[in-house]
């Protein structure tokens, strides 16, 4: 991959910021570390959004377009194995979920009733 020095144009240091992200978001969810994985997420939404909002100045070349290219193929494969490891979680958070809500229908079909706080 060609150094970021070499071209630094706004638009390749927004990919280059995301792929940083997307790779601390990606180490957090290995390390089971979910709020942190989160946290990240949001910073990778942030600069997406600003990424989106950013003018181009010229063209880049084909030196520029080929960095751009590696910079979003690790973007991709970041995100991607970070869903694969937080897809297995959040349907272990969707049932316990369900079974938090069967367990208050069945108390409030049977009228229990939760003592005052």
């Amino acid at each position: 991959m060609t150094s970021l020095t070499q071209y630094s144009t706004p638009i390749l240091e927004y990919y280059q910021e995301i792929a940083y992200i997307t790779g601390e978001m990606l180490s957090a969810a290995r390390a089971g570390d979910w709020d942190a994985a989160m946290a990240h997420g949001q910073q990778y939404c942030e600069l997406v959004e600003r990424l989106r909002l950013t003018e181009p100045a010229a063209p880049l070349d084909e030196a520029g377009r080929a960095m751009k290219y590696d910079l979003l193929v690790r973007i991709l494969e970041n995100d991607a194995l970070t869903r694969n490891l937080a897809i297995p979680q959040l349907a272990r958070l969707g049932e316990l979920l369900g079974r938090m809500k069967r367990q208050q229908s069945l108390l409030s079909t049977y009228g229990y009733q939760a003592p005052d706080q």
